[in-house]
């Protein structure tokens, strides 16, 4: 692959998730009223939620940081690999964020509705941000992402702590 080309894909792919982490600090920014709202506060989906959020946007500056120091010409071992980690990790926060978003606002009273909403929204901008890198990933390397993400499948069923 030529340098253009690459270049192309991890711009693309950067610009999705930019796109991304500024819808999810909007839904940070709410999440975190959530626990001022007396119907929310102990809403058992609202820490997983919160958590989900939060990994996203470390998910999302993994990525970023490993492509800034692609595009800068870093020749970083397992390249590949921590790109495709990184942005297959983002694909199971996304399908966590959902269920989870959905639990904490079970109980919402209808004063809140406006900023449920609005979250929903958000939410489903940052899913779509996150599919969209994904797919520009998987055209980036081909056939080899799916080799790639089987070597390190077993790396992501680790437990974080």
């Amino acid at each position: 692959m030529n340098a253009d080309h690459k270049d192309y894909y991890l711009h693309a792919i950067y610009s999705a998730l930019e796109k991304g982490m500024a819808a999810k600090e909007v839904v940070c920014s709410i999440t975190t009223g959530f626990r001022l709202i007396p119907s929310l506060r102990t809403a058992p989906g609202l820490n997983p939620y919160h958590a989900t959020v939060a990994d996203i946007g470390y998910g999302f500056d993994a990525v970023q940081a490993t492509i800034e120091r692609l595009l800068k010409g870093e020749q970083i071992p397992l390249a590949k690999e921590l790109l495709v980690f990184d942005l297959d990790t983002l694909r199971i926060s996304e399908k966590q964020i959902r269920p989870n978003f959905e639990l904490a606002v079970k109980k919402a009273s209808p004063d809140v509705l406006y900023l449920v909403e609005q979250s929903r929204y958000f939410n489903h901008q940052i899913s779509i941000r996150i599919k969209e890198a994904i797919r520009l990933g998987r055209a980036f390397l081909g056939p080899e992402w799916e080799t790639v993400r089987s070597r390190i499948e077993n790396v992501q069923a680790i437990p974080r702590l």
